[in-house]
């Protein structure tokens, strides 16, 4: 049984959101119902938070948990184990309907290709006004090394803030939430001290703001917020802008006219230095000078795009039929055309990632892997280092009785 390139065009212009709607609850905090914009906690694997974005505009759905990624008719074939032509029916297509008339047809075609140019102009449109919104959020910002987010925040870690990081202070960071219901303003929930960090691309143009939310009342703690409505914790992090190819680069030695060598980059800025801060002391700052460290914003963007997901070893998801079958998470094989994947400085030459021990171990270690291959070259080596279970890097700096332990987690195996 066949379908007419109309009659699938006609069944891909349903919005996307009604078929997958029907097996997730949208996360308020993060969905823009107006802009057809949704987010879920994704229905393919367990997860906590919601990392299963759902795109009216463009039709699709991408988890940027386990990978999984595609169309409504691809929707409805993963997640309730239908046939092609099942989920097409399902979604009232005919394989009998007439065909188009050829003139028709001709204009169908440049109809799509015109939508198609608008809507990637839209998009850059849409970025570049985000960038400059970002960029207006990092300039409100002041000195993070003299400001009391560095006592309240970074020295409650038991970190302190290097002079010539893209970090900035923001007393009052204010705290958006997107429209509750179609037609609203975004609601403003909460405003408070936070740590800005610039997010720059492989040309060192700005691309967006890193925001870190802390608690005034509690040294070295994030912010505790809940939703006004549903009551569910929300992150106290948040990007404004793009990140892709970007990183939060937090050292550059080629600033000081020294070469760019060795890289340790890790998920999140504390974590990275923590580690800088006991490199300095393991092995000094004359070993350090062609150094860098950077932060890569979120654990996927790591890695970038995979080919395929493959099978969890341990977890498992529940399926619409109630039947359990094996989570799947993105791939150890880097997909070749990623075009927001995060590419290295050809200068470098060894570098060193860093895996959180709070993290699900698997899931991260197809992350190293895909971000090895990726990265590879002649010449270039490319090391993991893992804090210990259940803890990430900054762990041990906030117990001052472990001050012997930390030396040694970092000049244990995998590190330099």
């Amino acid at each position: 049984m066949t379908f007419s390139a109309s009659e699938l065009d006609r069944i891909k212009a349903i919005p996307i959101s009604q078929t997958v709607g029907r097996d997730v609850s949208w996360d308020a905090s993060k969905s823009n119902v107006s802009a057809g914009d949704h987010w879920a906690c994704c229905p393919f694997h367990a997860e906590r938070t919601a990392s299963f974005h759902v795109d009216d505009r463009r039709g699709t759905y991408k988890c940027f948990g386990c990978g999984a990624a595609g169309d409504g008719i691809r929707y409805l074939m993963e997640r309730h184990g239908l046939s092609f032509v099942e989920a097409v029916e399902l979604l009232g297509g005919r394989a009998d309907a007439p065909p188009p008339d050829p003139a028709e047809e001709v204009l169908r075609q440049a109809d799509r290709a015109a939508r198609q140019v608008a809507s990637e102009k839209a998009e850059n449109a849409f970025r570049e006004k985000e960038r400059r919104k970002a960029y207006r959020i990092w300039k409100a910002g002041r000195g993070f090394v003299t400001s009391p987010g560095n006592l309240l925040y970074f020295h409650g870690r038991g970190l302190s803030a290097p002079e010539d990081a893209p970090l900035r202070y923001l007393h009052e960071c204010p705290y958006w939430l997107p429209p509750l219901k179609k037609g609203e303003r975004p609601v403003l929930i909460y405003s408070g001290p936070a740590m800005l960090a610039a997010i720059t691309g492989p040309d060192g143009r700005f691309l967006g703001v890193h925001m870190t939310w802390f608690d005034k009342d509690r040294p070295g703690a994030k912010l505790s917020l809940a939703h006004p409505v549903t009551g569910e914790d929300l992150p106290a992090k948040k990007i404004r802008g793009s990140k892709k190819r970007g990183w939060i680069l937090l050292h550059d030695p080629r600033r000081y006219g020294q070469a760019f060598q060795r890289l340790v980059i890790g998920e999140g800025i504390e974590t990275v230095r923590s580690v800088w801060q006991a490199e300095l002391r393991v092995r000094g700052q004359a070993r350090l000078t062609t150094t860098g460290y950077a932060a890569s914003v979120d654990l996927q963007h790591l890695g970038g795009k995979a080919v395929a997901t493959v099978k969890h070893p341990t977890m498992t998801v529940t399926t619409s039929t109630g039947q359990l079958r094996a989570s799947r998470v993105p791939g150890p094989e880097p997909h070749p055309n990623d075009e927001r994947a995060l590419m290295l400085p050809e200068t470098i030459i060894e570098a060193l990632m860093l895996g959180d021990g709070d993290s699900d171990r698997f899931t991260a270690e197809q992350v190293h892997m895909r971000a090895a291959r990726r990265w590879m070259q002649p010449g270039r080596t490319i090391r993991s280092a893992w804090a210990d279970d259940d803890e990430d890097f900054n762990d041990p700096l906030r117990r001052p009785a472990a001050s012997t332990k930390r030396a040694d987690v970092y000049s244990g195996p995998g590190a330099p």
